[in-house]
């Protein structure tokens, strides 16, 4: 039987050599740095796979979801309180991506940033920043989300404030 064998694909976080990837499986965890990596077709005409870390591919979606919310409220005139969903909903995205990438880098000291990789407790101390600072983004997503359900105007549930009047003797 001549079967052809395909290399090891490498981790795009870490560049360590991961296991074989399972056919239709599209996501596949390193099993050094323990990131999610997304496999997708590159060039349909060639069969060309590219890897990617699943955190890469949300940042990219949530940056395209902020620069057409903000292209949308550029030419099209709206009411100011629609801008903070949409600016919140990306911020809450990021966050909760830097939440999940702090956490690995802090439990497999192992962290990428700004092209550096880092290994050890430079690499725990920056995942647990950028753990803090996820928790900070999500915490400002859910204040202006509560603050664009103030603005909306919507009746609060509950009985209202009895009016008191004072009494003259």
């Amino acid at each position: 039987m001549n079967m052809i064998s395909l290399p090891r694909p490498t981790c795009p976080y870490c560049h360590a050599a991961m296991r074989r990837w399972p056919l239709g499986q599209v996501v596949l965890s390193c099993d050094t740095c323990r990131r999610p990596i997304v496999r997708y077709l590159a060039q349909p005409s060639s069969r060309i796979f590219r890897l990617r870390p699943v955190y890469t591919v949300i940042y990219a979606a949530a940056f395209v979801v902020l620069l057409l919310t903000m292209a949308l409220i550029a030419f099209n005139p709206i009411e100011t309180r629609h801008i903070i969903p949409a600016i919140a909903i990306p911020i809450a995205m990021f966050g909760a991506c830097d939440i999940a990438d702090g956490w690995l880098s802090w439990r497999t000291s192992i962290d990428r940033g700004w092209r550096t990789l880092r290994h050890g407790r430079g690499a725990r101390a920056i995942g647990l920043a950028r753990g803090i600072f996820g928790i900070a983004g999500v915490a400002v997503a859910i204040i202006g989300l509560l603050a664009y359900d103030e603005l909306a105007g919507s009746p609060r549930t509950g009985s209202s404030f009895p009016k008191v009047q004072a009494a003259r003797p």
